[in-house]
């Protein structure tokens, strides 16, 4: 991609929200000339883009850039009372013997993060939760599924942790597959997000229906995506 080359999925004077492609970091850290921020900078040179939440690298997706104080502001609180929804898309190596709906439901941990890594601990850890929506074998490769999930809280690797301490390491997750499969297999994706526009304050719902590398899905995944995407969002 070019400097300022991004897929664009909605923009206001205060907002930009964009699609992240996998292996580009969401904000310019000390190795990285490239980030989200900094093609949203080329972009708009006279703005200064904000964050109010990150995907990691790995990770592709749905990502908001702020382009003004009050909007980062905004966002920042709406996020500390658990006002935005995010789903996600996750492909992980299926269990042998399990069967897909044993996993559906809310699943809850304490994680804390040492060396780059999120450990599972039994106290003294910050309290995770996350929902799965849906579990479907990936068409034509059932030695995965499709995972859709809930983020219920936005600690660190929490996706990817918690679904290894239940058995369904991400594919090629380097961190936390111990299988050590195919890096090139890893697959999440923040798919829908459900958020306050800050200028109107109308509910929000940004879901990019063909988005690059997605593949096909089972039913199932496609009909419980539609339904998130077609519901208000709870956002009162």
């Amino acid at each position: 991609m070019s400097p300022d080359e991004l897929i664009v999925l909605k923009e206001s004077e205060h907002e930009l929200v964009v699609y992240k492609p996998a292996g580009l970091a969401s904000e310019r850290g000390d190795r990285d000339a490239d980030s989200v921020l900094t093609r949203v900078a080329h972009r708009l040179p006279n703005q200064t883009p904000k964050l109010p939440h990150r995907l990691d690298r790995v990770t592709r997706g749905i990502l908001l850039v702020c382009l003004s104080p009050a909007a980062i502001a905004f966002h920042n609180e709406r996020i500390k009372a658990r006002k935005w929804e995010k789903y996600y898309l996750a492909r992980v190596a299926a269990p042998a013997g399990a069967t897909p709906a044993s996993f559906i439901g809310e699943h809850r941990a304490f994680l804390t993060e040492k060396n780059g890594r999120a450990e599972v601990v039994r106290a003294g850890g910050k309290p995770a939760w996350l929902r799965i929506l849906a579990v479907a074998p990936v068409p034509e490769r059932p030695e995965c599924w499709h995972l859709v999930v809930q983020l219920l809280t936005g600690r660190f690797h929490q996706i990817r942790i918690m679904c290894a301490q239940l058995g369904l390491p991400l594919c090629g997750d380097p961190l936390y597959d111990p299988e050590q499969r195919d890096p090139g297999d890893f697959y999440l994706e923040h798919v829908v997000l459900k958020y306050e526009d800050f200028e109107t304050r109308a509910a929000s719902t940004i879901f990019l229906a063909n988005a690059p590398e997605r593949g096909e899905l089972a039913p199932e995944i496609t009909t419980t995506l539609a339904s998130i995407v077609a519901r208000d969002a709870a956002l009162s």
